[in-house]
């Protein structure tokens, strides 16, 4: 053990406190070592709750996200600015018109493909 860890071949100190101090630092190497390891055979760590989650996060597309944006805008001009369902539609319009091509087809997915 006292190879693996290193403490007889770093420090050739005579002195206690510098003997306590290496001892406490290759302590420290050990338990970070030992984390470490845990972190990398351990299925249950953060790494694989990543990877659930990024699965998870998949089932929601880019153009159903901007869907999303889009219904929270238009409720807001309508609630906010009192704007008239015309109104809205005549915004949403010229604003879509304005976007680029890729975003235009992200919203409407079913025009493109028909």
């Amino acid at each position: 053990m006292l190879a693996v860890l290193n403490l007889t071949g770093e420090c050739h100190s005579l002195s206690y406190d510098a003997l306590t101090a290496h001892t406490a630092i290759v302590f420290t190497r050990y338990m970070l070592l030992a984390l470490e390891q845990h972190r990398n055979e351990d299925q249950r760590t953060l790494g694989e709750l990543f990877f659930f989650l990024v699965d998870e996060m998949a089932d929601i597309t880019f153009s159903h996200s901007l869907c999303i944006l889009m219904e929270a805008m238009m409720a807001s001009l309508h609630d906010i600015l009192k704007l008239s369902n015309e109104q809205i539609a005549a915004f949403t319009a010229d604003f879509e018109k304005r976007l680029p091509k890729y975003l235009q087809k992200a919203l409407h997915p079913a025009a493109v493909s028909a």
